[in-house]
């Protein structure tokens, strides 16, 4: 999944893979786990310089991203409830400021990004959507 954040002058674009688990609780009810397994920061995204730093050795907004979903099928539709927890490294003292915003918004931006690809999913499946 690639995850692009940006706010005020800065941006970052993400590569992330993700190993994720699904599992049934009952013919209504599943959960799931995903763990990010590789994030790395791209550098020059959309360019043709376009090139991913070594993990590890980049600015570190996002070091690791854990998802817990929880679903249930109700009253005709299905209700998804979800639990993100991320960590990034430290960032410079004289950063804090500038980058917070972005830190503070790629769990949030990661969560939405999962939901419309949902939601597609469903609708592609169904016309009447």
């Amino acid at each position: 999944m690639r995850i692009i954040k940006s706010k005020f002058f800065l941006s970052d674009v993400l590569n992330t893979e993700h190993d994720i688990h699904f599992i049934p609780i009952d013919p209504k009810h599943v959960y799931s786990c995903a763990y990010s397994t590789r994030i790395a920061e791209v550098n020059d995204p959309g360019s043709p310089k376009e090139r991913e730093l070594p993990v590890g050795k980049d600015r570190g907004l996002l070091w690791r991203l854990y998802g817990y979903w929880f679903y249930e099928e109700r009253d005709g539709g299905v209700f998804v409830e979800c639990e993100s927890v991320t960590l990034t490294r430290d960032v410079p003292f004289g950063m804090v400021h500038l980058v917070s915003p972005i830190i503070h918004g790629l769990p949030a931006e990661s969560l939405r990004k999962g939901l419309e690809s949902t939601r597609r999913a469903v609708a592609g499946n169904h016309s009447s959507f």
